[in-house]
């Protein structure tokens, strides 16, 4: 059986005529007849030719999908090509821990997302009721959305450094901006809230309801790079 390179693999992109591989441990496997490979993209972000080792391990189906294309060859051990652009501390240890590659930006992303959405309905709540242990609820969890926010970006960066070598796309750009404008958002409103015992200005309801719909075009932004639309699949 054939044995290839990374980089020879990289060249089997479904582009001129050639066939588009795969790598999955070391086995190269023929994925050309899957219409989820016809543009040579899979999932708006697992390109061919590369080693998808890590990759698979996340996505929402088994490794028993690759059984259905023939396999063609063996990966040369090595470094992956999609690897090479990362300093090699780090491409030792995503080789040694490829769940590292896209899992740590998942396990912290959901708690701003869901500490600052519940930091809006309570706020809603204290507005609704007048209870004023609503609004204390709403400010702490407000104080632990800003504590996780942090987490979040960083692990997003270097997700967005190893996966997707910095491109700036539509959906990162929005990301980044939304990110920013969120930090600005939470550092005014709990500098503000600190500052005095009891709030009454409207505008820092408003903010706080705001947080909801920011959080929220974060989370489909980075839906869409993780499960884009099927027609840009």
């Amino acid at each position: 059986m054939k044995e290839m390179t990374s980089e020879e693999l990289l060249s089997f992109n479904g582009k001129d005529g050639k066939p588009v591989y795969i790598a999955f441990e070391g086995k190269v496997y023929d994925v050309s007849k899957s219409p989820l490979w016809s543009k040579g993209l899979h999932m708006n972000r697992h390109p061919s030719g590369s080693n998808l080792t890590g990759a698979i391990s996340a996505a929402p189906h088994g490794t028993e999908v690759l059984e259905r294309y023939p396999r063609v060859g063996v990966l040369k051990k090595g470094v992956p090509e999609e690897l090479k652009h990362l300093p090699p501390v780090l491409q030792n240890l995503l080789q040694k821990l490829p769940m590292a590659k896209r899992h740590p930006h998942p396990m912290v992303v959901h708690f701003p997302l869901a500490f600052l959405m519940a930091s809006s309905l309570f706020i809603l709540l204290y507005l609704v009721f007048q209870n004023p242990s609503f609004e204390m609820a709403s400010f702490y969890l407000l104080i632990l959305g800003a504590i996780a926010s942090p987490f979040a970006i960083i692990t997003g960066l270097l997700t967005w450094w190893i996966n997707y070598r910095l491109k700036l796309t539509l959906f990162v750009k929005r990301k980044i901006q939304l990110s920013i404008l969120l930090l600005v958002f939470e550092i005014i409103l709990i500098l503000w809230r600190s500052s005095q015992p009891q709030i009454t200005h409207p505008v820092y309801f408003i903010m706080m309801v705001i947080l909801t719909p920011i959080v929220s075009f974060l989370g489909y932004y980075g839906g869409q790079m993780t499960f884009p639309n099927e027609q840009s699949s």
